[in-house]
């Protein structure tokens, strides 16, 4: 019985062969002719010639059509040529969206500029480009959604972005368009708001981002708030930065609060807004840790390492009202050699000649109690700056080695006896 393969027509072998190399040296002449048209467009950055190569090509019917934006007709015949040779390119769509925009025809441009953020979600330019079509369009709200976008997929284009975003923030009629954006998680948004919170020419703008934060998934950082207290403090409001600080503490820390805050250094250190500041030195180390014979459970630990540091770097912010105070702790040098040793002084903020400096401590000693009084005159001082220093005025001054304690620092505020109020 015959088989159907039998009457399936059979090719001469010849022309067999005939027909592969022809449709090879078609493939080979496809890919040279690619090639080369790649070569010009990407490489040498020359569309005419690659669309010499081959007038289908995409990239170069795109770079000839952002090259001829001035002739909008020329223009307009690459950037559909584009669209045609690869309809899944949302780069040719932003651009078009751009041209037709320019030509008046406002709901084309409108649909390009959709389809181009569709097709290209995770291409920074195409996303950068259509933000910027709202922008022009007024809709802030939408733009935002893809500098979002942006932001999320490119932390390198941060100091691109972030400027003009901070502008528009410093615009009261953008305040609400922020809303919306700031009720989802925004990873980039504290590096946006410490860049706002330093940059910012008006620091309202840096009141209004912190309290639009406020509520959302975006509470601030520790990183960010102290961005902002640093602006206001900056700026003089320094009232305002207390209460913003104070409302960050948790409640047990707010029942401690005194003239003094974290005078035990149980907490640690936070190096934000009216706790203990603290600038890292190489010569020294610094931290809270356990010890002997504490009030609590741990005590300030200073050590230096033997080399020259004009230590001034642990200090507090302080807003004493005018009167008499008195200052006192616990103290235990270990082998602290310092030539002046070490002291408490308190300053005026921007003077440079202390209000008020405690006694010295060196050498080697188990803990021992100071106090030192002092006046906060009535005028001239609203804010001071408590400061752990060395003590000296020449070089040899600062040579230090050894290790200092403290615990149990507190202020208290000094009443009047009926004899003073008499004198």
């Amino acid at each position: 019985m015959a088989t159907a393969d039998a009457h399936k027509p059979r090719w001469p072998a010849p022309l067999k062969w005939a027909l592969f190399a022809l449709a090879g040296s078609f493939l080979a002449w496809r890919i040279v002719i690619l090639g080369m048209a790649d070569q010009h467009a990407q490489e040498r950055e020359d569309p005419a010639a690659a669309l010499g190569w081959f007038a289908d090509h995409a990239d170069a019917r795109l770079k000839s059509g952002l090259r001829e934006l001035k002739n909008p007709d020329a223009a307009l015949a690459h950037l559909q040529a584009a669209i045609e040779a690869n309809p899944t390119e949302g780069r040719s769509y932003a651009a078009l969206g751009r041209l037709l925009e320019a030509r008046g025809e406002s709901e084309r441009a409108r649909q390009a500029m959709e389809i181009a953020a569709r097709l290209s979600p995770q291409r920074s330019d195409v996303q950068i480009e259509v933000a910027a079509y709202w922008i022009r369009q007024g809709n802030l709200e939408r733009a935002l959604v893809h500098w979002n976008t942006v932001l999320r997929h490119r932390p390198g284009l941060h100091a691109r972005v972030f400027p003009e975003l901070l502008q528009l923030a410093g615009d009261p009629a953008n305040h609400a368009a922020f809303l919306p954006l700031l009720e989802q998680p925004l990873p980039w948004w504290p590096s946006f708001f410490i860049h706002a919170a330093s940059k910012a020419p008006d620091a309202n703008t840096a009141r209004v981002l912190f309290n639009l934060q406020q509520s959302g998934p975006n509470a601030p950082t520790p990183d960010m708030l102290r961005a902002y207290l640093t602006r206001l403090q900056k700026e003089g409001a320094w009232i305002e930065a207390w209460f913003v600080w104070l409302n960050s503490l948790g409640k047990d820390q707010i029942n401690k609060m005194g003239y003094l805050y974290n005078g035990s250094f149980e907490q640690p250190i936070s190096n934000l807004g009216f706790d203990w500041i603290y600038h890292k030195h190489p010569a020294v180390s610094l931290d809270t840790a356990a010890t002997y014979d504490t009030s609590g459970e741990r005590a300030l630990r200073v050590s230096f390492r033997g080399l020259r540091a004009q230590f001034q770097n642990l200090y507090q912010y302080l807003m004493l009202s005018p009167g008499k105070y008195l200052l006192q702790g616990r103290v235990r040098p270990d082998n602290l050699q310092a030539e002046q040793g070490m002291q408490w002084a308190l300053y005026c903020l921007g003077s440079k000649e202390p209000i008020a400096v405690s006694e010295r401590f060196r050498g080697s000693q188990q803990w021992t109690r100071f106090r030192t009084e002092f006046s906060i005159p009535p005028e001239g001082c609203p804010v001071q700056t408590l400061r752990l220093e060395l003590a000296g005025t020449i070089r040899l001054d600062f040579d230090a080695s050894g290790t200092i304690w403290f615990d149990n620092l507190t202020i208290e505020q000094v009443r009047q006896t009926s004899m003073d109020s008499r004198e």
